[in-house]
């Protein structure tokens, strides 16, 4: 069943080959390949190699085992090197598959032996711990999380004290000198 399903996937990408050739960002040094599958309890994952793109793919090795998402729809999957966002993918043929870009468009490769190491190592690193490394999207929520955090701890420490006057944080936040710590 999941060699069906990968023969259908490069056939799909192989059908969309055609339609690509013409546009600037298609590298004609480049041919479609799939690098690396590693079976997965559920699937697989690799790295797909276009003339236009490189993705890390992960596809279940049914279609109806899938947690069915809108095409487009975005989903974080966790890996040993960390997490990765995912896009749900439907093509013609093939249905039920995640792809996480790595390179878009391929100009910085010379030829398809650089773009398979690349793959090749995108692959080993994918499943090392010591390349932990948090996304963007992590890093945000990470500050806003810090930032409500220390908004309440400022929010606290600024309540009526025992005396019914207010005690004012240590060191005040902007908004708590500006409005003589009345905001809070």
């Amino acid at each position: 069943m999941l060699s069906e399903r990968l023969g259908q996937l490069l056939e799909s990408y192989a059908c969309a080959d055609s339609r690509m050739q013409d546009l600037p960002v298609y590298n004609k040094a480049l041919n479609i390949e799939l690098v690396g599958a590693k079976a997965l309890e559920t699937g697989f994952v690799a790295v797909l190699i276009t003339p236009w793109c490189m993705n890390l793919i992960l596809m279940p090795e049914q279609a109806d085992k899938t947690e069915r998402l809108a095409a487009g729809s975005k989903k974080l999957i966790g890996f040993p090197s960390g997490q990765y966002e995912f896009i749900q993918n439907e093509l013609d043929g093939v249905s039920g598959f995640l792809s996480c870009s790595l390179f878009s468009p391929m100009s910085q490769f010379v030829d398809q032996a650089g773009a398979v190491e690349t793959a090749e190592q995108v692959m080993l690193q994918l499943f090392k711990v010591e390349n932990v490394a948090l996304t963007d999207r992590q890093l945000a929520l990470n500050a806003q999380r810090d930032e409500n955090r220390q908004v309440q701890n400022d929010s606290d420490e600024s309540q009526p004290g025992e005396d019914g006057k207010r005690k004012l944080p240590e060191k005040m936040s902007r908004r708590g000198f500006l409005t003589a710590g009345f905001s809070e």
